[in-house]
């Protein structure tokens, strides 16, 4: 499904200002896989997510996502962006339509459909992405956060892309809002069969949705491994600014303190488990 292969990118190349945002990137993704995407700022990560959906195109190497070489001058653009759906920060200030119903369609429109199916579309994607049929007529502006975050997503969903990348989607969200999000992504995924990159700060959120982590530093692929790996290398995390969920803070600290608890937890359920085994005197699972 995604494909990176000797990816290199440079800002402003052969200027005063010059900046080497990744270099030697080579990644594959499989279809249907749910990758978590972390780093700190400055990282690779919003460079590496615009290469993935024809933004930008790499200064070296090779980007192939859902069927497509990014880097062939052959290949239309306006395609690449109907099947790898991205979903930036805050896209709730994207939206400038009348109506719900409206902006949802606007991608679907623009792809040249029928309005029957535009309607079916629109209301599926409504559906998935729970807005309630009677705001489909309410203006977007009249809509809470979280609201107008799910009307956004379901803009990009609409259009039945293949790929769905979503950077930091709960940015600014109270709990409750984040937490609804979050669970309608994961739904989707389940149901839609689809590729999802999830861009997030929240080490709780990726350890409990990610099938696997992709750890940028420095312009590189520093890690990309499933959540129980990557959380065993605490120590090297923390190097490069980034934190471990809190469960596995306080399980490394047990076994710090002789408990023979498994490296990388990353659940509290998984936490819950092995503490519960131990102290019934069965050891660590």
């Amino acid at each position: 499904m995604i494909k990176l292969k000797d990816v290199s990118y440079v800002y402003m190349q052969g200027g005063p200002f010059e900046k080497t945002a990744l270099k030697d990137v080579n990644i594959e993704i499989v279809k249907g896989e749910f990758i978590g995407l972390i780093g700190h700022t400055g990282s690779g990560k919003s460079t590496l997510i615009q290469l993935l959906n024809g933004l930008i195109k790499p200064t070296e190497g090779s980007v192939c996502v859902a069927g497509y070489d990014l880097t062939d001058k052959k290949t239309k653009m306006r395609d690449v962006r109907f099947d790898v759906g991205l979903v930036m920060q805050y896209p709730e200030h994207q939206l400038f339509e009348e109506t719900v119903f409206k902006d949802i369609a606007f991608g679907p429109r623009n792809m040249g459909l029928s309005e029957k199916e535009v309607d079916s579309r629109v209301r599926y994607a409504a559906n998935t992405v729970g807005i309630a049929p009677e705001l489909l007529e309410k203006s977007p502006f009249d809509l809470s956060g979280g609201q107008k975050r799910r009307v956004a997503i379901a803009g990009v969903l609409a259009m039945e892309p293949k790929v769905l990348i979503l950077d930091e989607p709960t940015a600014g969200l109270d709990p409750l809002g984040r937490d609804e999000i979050l669970y309608k992504i994961k739904d989707m995924h389940e149901r839609m069969e689809l590729t999802v990159i999830l861009v997030s700060h929240s080490m709780e959120d990726v350890a409990r949705l990610a099938d696997r982590i992709l750890v940028m530093n420095g312009g590189r692929v520093e890690m990309f491994d499933v959540p129980g790996k990557i959380f065993e290398q605490g120590k090297r995390l923390s190097e490069i600014g980034l934190n471990v969920p809190q469960i596995t803070q306080i399980c490394d600290r047990l076994r710090e303190a002789g408990m023979p608890l498994e490296k990388g937890i990353y659940t509290i359920e998984e936490a819950k488990y092995q503490i519960s085994r131990i102290l019934n005197g069965g050891g660590a699972a």
